[in-house]
C-alpha cells in the first residue's frame, strides 16, 4: 500500500508546520518567500540541496587577553584564513592548545551555518545524520577529521543510504570515535561492527546475531587513519586499508543472512571487496528500510510510532526505500514522500513535538531577526556562533557532541522520546536562553585582534520587528502576530486579551494606549513623550512573557 499523498489545502499553516520540521525556526521572510507556492513547489526546493560551504577559518588568537596575537597560536595558518589544508604540528602542549583551537573553529562554524541557514532542509539533514551516526568531536580529537566527516554528510545528506554507509565505514572519523583503527586480524574490535548493525542500519532484535557481529568486524579488520608519510613526514591525516592486518578467512553469517559467507581476501583491494559483500548481505535484509525510516520519523514527526503507524506510514515508506536502493537520490525520493503525505500534516502530528533546544535558539535568533556580524567582521562573526552555540548546549543539546553512539535520547528513549527535552531541570535553562536572546543578545570586548570586531553589540529590536507586522498601530494585531511567530499553537482570544492589557496597555482598557504610544514614538524615537518613551520596553516585555509559554517549546 503506497503512502497517502495529501489533497487537502496548503495554506500558511501548513506551510508553517513544514517548514518548522524541515529548518530551524520560520521567519517573516521564509513566510514571504514560499507564498503562494504549492506543497510539491515548496518540498521540491526545500529538498534541493548542493554542498557549497567554505571552510572554518582561524578566528582564533594566542598571548594574553590584554594583547591578543594571532601568531602565538597555530602561527602556521594565516589569520582570517583556513586552517582545513595544514597540518598540526608543535610539541604536546602546543599540539593540543593548537587542536582545542581548531576544533572550536569547527564547531562555531559548524553552528553558524545552522543559523545562517538556506532555505533547505541541508542543515537539519546534517543533524540528523549526526544524531543517527555521531562522532564526538572531542572523543576524536581532530578537526580535519571531523570537518571531513561533516562534509561527507553534507554530500551524502539526500543521496544514497548505501553509498552513505559506506562512506561513514572508513570514514577517519569514524575509525577513530569506534576503534576501527585497532581491528586488525590478530586483535577484531566488535566495536564498529556492532554499532553498524545495531544503530546505523538493522536495529537491536531484528534477528543478526552475537556471531554475525564478529564475522562483520573480521571483514572490516585493516583499516586505520595515518598523520604520517612512510618518511615519518607530519601530513594530513588519511586513511589507509593495511592488507598485512587484514583477516583473510572466510566469514561465516548466520542464518538471518542466509547462512551468507563472505570469502576471504588479501592484498590492497581485499579491504573494499569486503566491505561491499558486507552492505550487499546487510542491504538485502527489508529491515533496513525500516529501521532507517523509523530513524527518519522520530527525528522529523514524532517520537512514537504504534501498530497503525507501522502500517501506514512506515512501510509504504519502507518501500519508497526499497524502489529507490539503487538510486543516487533514494534518501530525497524518501523524505519527498513523507513531506507531501496526508499523514505528516494530520492535526495529531501539527506541534505534537517538543522543540530541540536547536530548534529553540537557532529557530529564536532567526524569528525574532536578531542582527548578526558581517563576514568582514569575521572574529565577531564566530564569536557569535560561539555564544549561539554554548546557549544550545546550556538548553540541553551540545551540537557535535551527543552523550553517546545512540545519539540524543530524545529521538530513542522509550516512551519519553522528545519530552526528555523538556524537564525540571532544562525548563529554566530554556528559558534562560531565550531570556538571553532576547534581553541580552550578543556583544564583543574591546580586546579582540580584529579591530573591525571590537565593541559591537547584536540585540533584538523589539520596535523594528513590529514595525514589519500588518498593523503596529493595533495593540491586537501586535498581539497576535507576535503569537503567530513565536507559538506553534493557537492562544485563545482570552489569552490574547490578557497579554495586550498587561504589557502593551499597562492595564488600561483603551487600545488608544498603545496607538497613541507606538504613533508618537515611531514617528519621533527621541520622543519626549513619557507613555510613547515606553514603547520599547512593552514590547520586550511582551516578547519576554510570550518566549516561556508552553506554546513557544512546541512545534
Amino acid at each position: 500500500m503506497p503512502l497517502q499523498p495529501y489533497t487537502g489545502p496548503f495554506g500558511r499553516e501548513e506551510l508553517k508546520h513544514l517548514l518548522r520540521r524541515t529548518m530551524f525556526g520560520v521567519t517573516r521572510s521564509d513566510l514571504a518567500h514560499f507564498e503562494g507556492q504549492s506543497m510539491e513547489q515548496v518540498v521540491n526546493a526545500l529538498l534541493t540541496v548542493v554542498n557549497d560551504t567554505t571552510p572554518p577559518i582561524k578566528f582564533y588568537t594566542g598571548g594574553p587577553n590584554n594583547a591578543p596575537d594571532p601568531n602565538a597560536l597555530d602561527p602556521q595558518v594565516p589569520f582570517g584564513g583556513t586552517w582545513v589544508d595544514t597540518v598540526r604540528y608543535g610539541n604536546e602542549e602546543e599540539l593540543t592548545e593548537l587542536t582545542v583551537a581548531r576544533i572550536q573553529s569547527y564547531i562555531f562554524w559548524r553552528m553558524g551555518l545552522m543559523v545562517q541557514q538556506e532555505r533547505t532542509i541541508r542543515e537539519k539533514m546534517v543533524l540528523f545524520w549526526y544524531n543517527q551516526m555521531p562522532a564526538q568531536v572531542f572523543s576524536i580529537f581532530n578537526p580535519r577529521l571531523s570537518y571531513e566527516y561533516d562534509q561527507l554528510l553534507r554530500n551524502d545528506c539526500l543521496g544514497n543510504h548505501r553509498t552513505l554507509m559506506y562512506d561513514v565505514t572508513i570514514s577517519g572519523s569514524m575509525l577513530l570515535f569506534l576503534n576501527g583503527y585497532l581491528n586488525t586480524a590478530a586483535a577484531p574490535d566488535e566495536n564498529y561492527a556492532r554499532e553498524l548493525l545495531e544503530l546505523f542500519t538493522l536495529g537491536e532484535g531484528s534477528g543478526y546475531t552475537e556471531e554475525d557481529v564478529q564475522a562483520a568486524a573480521r571483514v572490516l579488520t585493516g583499516w586505520t587513519v595515518r598523520e604520517q608519510d612512510l618518511a615519518e613526514e607530519i601530513v594530513l591525516p588519511y586513511v589507509i586499508f593495511r592488507p598485512s592486518q587484514h583477516t583473510t578467512a572466510d566469514k561465516q553469517f548466520s542464518a538471518f543472512f542466509n547462512n551468507t559467507v563472505i570469502q576471504g581476501q588479501s592484498g590492497p583491494s581485499a579491504g573494499i571487496t569486503e566491505l561491499n559483500a558486507l552492505l550487499d548481505m546487510i542491504y538485502a535484509k527489508e529491515e533496513v528500510s525500516r529501521f532507517i525510516c523509523r530513524e527518519i520519523y522520530r527525528f522529523f514527526i514524532h517520537g512514537e510510532i504504534d501498530a497503525t503507524t507501522e502500517t501506514a506510514v512506515i512501510e509504504p515508506l519502507a518501500e519508497v526505500f526499497r524502489q529507490h536502493q539503487g538510486d543516487a537520490d533514494q534518501l530525497k525520493q524518501v523524505m519527498y514522500a513523507l513531506f507531501t503525505s496526508d499523514h505528516f500534516y494530520s492535526e495529531q502530528i501539527r506541534a505534537c513535538m517538543v522543540m530541540s533546544p536547536a530548534d529553540l535558539v537557532i529557530g529564536a535568533i532567526r524569528k525574532l531577526e536578531l542582527p548578526a556580524p558581517t563576514p568582514a567582521q569575521f572574529q565577531a562573526q564566530y564569536l557569535y556562533w560561539r555564544d549561539a552555540y554554548w546557549l544550545t548546549a546550556y538548553a540541553g543539546q551540545e551540537i557535535l557532541n551527543p552523550p553517546n553512539v545512540a545519539g540524543w535520547p530524545a529521538y530513542y528513549q522509550f516512551p519519553s522520546y522528545d519530552n526528555v527535552w523538556l524537564d525540571t531541570a532544562t525548563y529554566p535553562a530554556r528559558n534562560n536562553s531565550m531570556l538571553g536572546i532576547i534581553y541580552t543578545g550578543f556583544a564583543t570586548g574591546n580586546n579582540l585582534f580584529h579591530v573591525p570586531s571590537r565593541n559591537l553589540e547584536f540585540k533584538v529590536d523589539p520596535v523594528q520587528l513590529v514595525a514589519g507586522f500588518s498593523d503596529p498601530f493595533d495593540p491586537n494585531v501586535v498581539v497576535a502576530e507576535m503569537a503567530d511567530l513565536l507559538f506553534a499553537v493557537p492562544v485563545s482570544q482570552a489569552v490574547r486579551d490578557q497579554l495586550k492589557t498587561n504589557y502593551l496597555l499597562l492595564g488600561q482598557a483603551s487600545d488608544y494606549y498603545w496607538s497613541d504610544a507606538w504613533e508618537i514614538y515611531s514617528n519621533d524615537p527621541n520622543t519626549t513623550d513619557m507613555t510613547a518613551q515606553l514603547v520599547p520596553q512593552l514590547l520586550l516585555w511582551l516578547m519576554l512573557d510570550m518566549a516561556q509559554a508552553a506554546e513557544t517549546q512546541l512545534h
